[in-house]
């Protein structure tokens, strides 16, 4: 009934804004009040493992942070898998908790929220001091006793007959070589092997006070504080955000107009003009304009290179809106699962964007982190100015894609960083709204970079974006593993841009991810079966322009 009802409630929240209050009003427990309680994220709760708000206690409260325990045990994982087990900290629990466990319970803008130890979300056990401390209302065993969700029980959860059940404390245990302690029947406590299988996960985390609000609530267990992430301005070192470098706008308006309506000295539609679509597959030419946006796209065939190459120039008028990431299921970016991806033409078709390109793809790390550690790099990401990871590689990593960085800044600037070169923290500090991890970069201040010898040398599929000048972009696919086609190396991709006139220019992921899309429709070949639209599904594109002439195209 809880779940039921909370999840109304949720929904009526989203429907109507609440006034922000001045202060946070969370509070934990006090003698006086008893305890308090909180509804943060999502996880599964009963059978069907569809996903319900996840119910904590406040444990406590200072002008900083707050400290939830979940009030009810989650899921059930061993404390360790594997050989020599040497504490919490190092183990298996601790990296899913901060891994797997984080992206699967909290928004990306959620995780943001909560305090970040090594780049990562501070999501722990509880410990045995402070299940033992009266001041946190814990003052007797009765009050460390909690029952396990539907979810956790169909997963094998060790349930006593009131139905508590038993779950890990980050503590090891001291009469028991890899031994873990954990809360038993009637909220007493023991211990057993670190690799036991039937115990349940309870987790804690600490929440950053100036990340988040309390929508409503008075805190008890039937009327819990409802908390959203991203409500208060974050806060920054400086007294006043560090505003974004508006770059110097060059005039577009004489180049490549050709086959277009008449157009302003600025090159785009004069003010009331319908957007105009131009689509020729069979001569391999797309055109479109509109107040604030000209793009001509090419298909041609280098036959040094035995090559087909999609080449498409992008025309912004200053003060439009340029490339952005777009999410398919905004809660869901960090998500990989097939309910939260879909192929890259859909997406576009769905939000109508004029124009897209794939990205970096950081979904499939996201993935690889689960299975190979809390240590496996995912790179720099940020979306929308929220910091979703900020895991880059080690300094002097030797590997593919290198995580490089895009980064993309309102108003259409972008500039290219190499890994490592800068912080998360410093890019939003700069005012980024998004950053890509892949690359290597492949041109910057008008140099071609040097590459590796032998990662990213063999001929594949590739995609990439570049500058030209501000307002004048160059978005490129070269198609690969058929037969008109062979595809090429990192290198080529490179030089190709810079042929092009690039100044900036960075390598996307290719391969099965690449998809050039205009007007809904992917443009580039991906196997020999000659269908388009079949680029792998993926959780977001990065787009440009809106429109609402899909299907309107004038041909030849």
């Amino acid at each position: 009934m809880f779940l039921k009802r909370l999840c109304a409630l949720l929904i009526l929240f989203s429907l109507f804004p609440f006034p922000a209050p001045a202060e946070n009003a969370l509070r934990g427990y006090s003698e006086k009040e008893g305890p308090a309680w909180a509804v943060f994220g999502t996880y599964p709760a009963d059978e069907s493992g569809e996903d319900a708000p996840v119910l904590w206690r406040v444990v406590s409260t200072d002008q900083e942070h707050a400290l939830l325990l979940s009030e009810e045990i989650l899921d059930v994982q061993p404390a360790h898998q594997g050989d020599s087990y040497q504490g919490f900290e190092t183990s298996t629990l601790s990296g899913w908790l901060k891994g797997d466990f984080a992206l699967r319970a909290f928004s990306g803008a959620e995780r943001a929220a909560i305090v970040q130890v090594g780049g990562q979300p501070d999501v722990s056990l509880p410990s045995a001091a402070m299940l033992k401390d009266g001041s946190l209302g814990f003052l007797r065993d009765a009050d460390r006793q909690a029952a396990g969700t539907a979810y956790a029980v169909l997963k094998g959860l060790e349930v006593y007959g009131k139905g508590s059940a038993s779950y890990w404390i980050a503590d090891k245990a001291q009469s028991m070589q890899g031994g873990q302690r954990r809360v038993i029947k009637d909220g007493g406590m023991g211990y057993i092997r670190a690799d036991a299988g039937h115990v349940g996960v309870r987790p804690i985390l600490r929440l950053d006070l100036s990340r988040v609000i309390v929508l409503s609530g008075e805190g008890t267990k039937k009327d819990p504080f409802v908390i959203s992430p991203g409500e208060k301005p974050i806060p920054t070192p400086s007294p006043s955000p560090i505003p974004t470098a508006v770059p110097e706008w060059n005039s577009t308006g004489g180049i490549l107009t050709e086959g277009f309506p008449a157009l302003t000295g600025e090159g785009f539609l004069p003010a009331g003009q319908p957007e105009y679509v131009f689509i020729d597959e069979e001569n391999g030419a797309w055109r479109y304009a509109s107040e604030d946006l000209r793009i001509v796209i090419e298909k041609t065939q280098d036959e040094a290179l035995k090559t087909n190459f999609l080449t498409a120039q992008v025309f912004l008028r200053q003060g439009a809106e340029g490339f952005r990431m777009v999410p398919h299921s905004p809660g869901n970016l960090t998500v990989n699962r097939a309910l939260y991806k879909e192929k890259p033409a859909r997406i576009a078709e769905n939000n109508r964007l004029v124009f897209s390109m794939d990205g970096d793809y950081f979904i499939y790390r996201v993935s690889r982190a689960v299975t190979e550690g809390p240590s496996y790099p995912i790179g720099v990401v940020i979306r929308d100015g929220v910091i979703q990871f900020d895991r880059p590689p080690k300094p002097g990593r030797e590997a593919y894609p290198p995580l490089d960085m895009l980064a993309l800044y309102p108003g259409g600037m972008m500039k290219v960083y190499a890994a490592n070169e800068k912080t998360a923290q410093e890019l939003v500090d700069e005012g980024v709204r998004d950053v890509l991890s892949f690359g290597p970069v492949l041109i910057r201040d008008g140099k071609l970079n040097t590459f590796h010898e032998r990662l990213g040398n063999t001929p594949q599929p590739r995609a990439a974006i570049g500058v030209v000048s501000p307002g004048h972009y160059i978005a490129v696919i070269a198609e690969g593993r058929i037969k008109s086609s062979q595809g090429i190396s990192v290198r080529q991709l490179g030089e190709k841009m810079m042929d092009l006139g690039c100044t900036m220019a960075f390598n996307l992921d290719g391969g099965w991810t690449s998809a050039m899309v205009f007007m809904g429709k992917q443009l580039n070949q991906l196997d020999k079966s000659g269908v388009k639209n079949n680029a792998r599904t993926q959780n977001e594109v990065m787009g440009i322009g809106y429109t609402e002439a899909f299907g309107e195209a004038i041909g030849p």
